[in-house]
């Protein structure tokens, strides 16, 4: 059976940034806390909203995690994420992203983007790689009562797209946060892929159909 909605992670899953989000956490950190985190601290709070992951990169570095700071630093991230996510020379499409879009739209599969970015995040990225022609929409995390590992935002591309049943979503992402926002919604098809911040030895300790090297292998679903 084939999947009546696809729901895709952004950064990491279908948008190729380079390390971008990492290295803004980073930059966040020591310009707004004055912490040096490293590139694996922040990619063990990739695909979660953003306050949240601030709250963990705090909470395991020793840094003070009131209110007032988590409100810098996601500013800080936010602000240069959008000026970077804004130039076409610093993000592209994952290998086989473009051909799994079309190859889905050939089955009327419908085609939902989602991501622990900000809604305004999320659209630089959508309106910098024209990709409005190629899925139906995009969700964020602020848009929703709770972001990843909760179902909320796969819930709400459901009734966008008047999909009733979650064994007809297929769910992919880079991340353990993906898999568990899969496995809590439902859906039947529910993949890692090793092409953003976790390895496979991560990955493999959430719930999965199916962990994969990149995108190609999906293409079989929507022959």
């Amino acid at each position: 059976m084939q999947p009546k909605l696809a729901v895709l992670d952004m950064a990491g899953t279908t948008i190729n940034d380079g390390g971008l989000v990492q290295q803004a956490a980073i930059n966040a950190m020591l310009n707004i806390s004055n912490i040096s985190i490293t590139k694996a601290d922040a990619d063990k709070v990739m695909g979660i909203p953003k306050g949240t992951a601030f709250q963990t990169l705090c909470s395991i570095s020793g840094a003070p995690s009131d209110n007032e700071v988590i409100t810098k630093l996601v500013t800080y991230f936010n602000n240069e994420l959008k000026a970077l996510y804004s130039d076409k020379n610093n993000i592209s499409l994952m290998p086989y992203t473009q051909e799994l879009f079309l190859a889905m739209r050939r089955k009327n599969t419908k085609i939902y983007l989602n991501t622990g970015f900000e809604k305004s995040i999320a659209t630089v990225i959508v309106n910098t790689l024209d990709l409005g022609t190629l899925i139906d929409g995009y969700i964020a995390s602020d848009e929703v009562e709770m972001g990843r590992p909760h179902p909320h935002m796969i819930h709400k591309a459901m009734e966008l797209s008047k999909v009733s049943y979650s064994h007809q979503v297929m769910k992919i992402g880079d991340t353990v946060s993906d898999l568990y926002e899969g496995f809590s919604a439902g859906c039947a098809y529910n993949i890692g892929v090793l092409t953003g911040a976790q390895n496979y030895e991560e990955l493999r300790v959430a719930p999965y159909t199916q962990i994969i090297a990149n995108l190609e292998p999906v293409l079989s679903y929507f022959k």
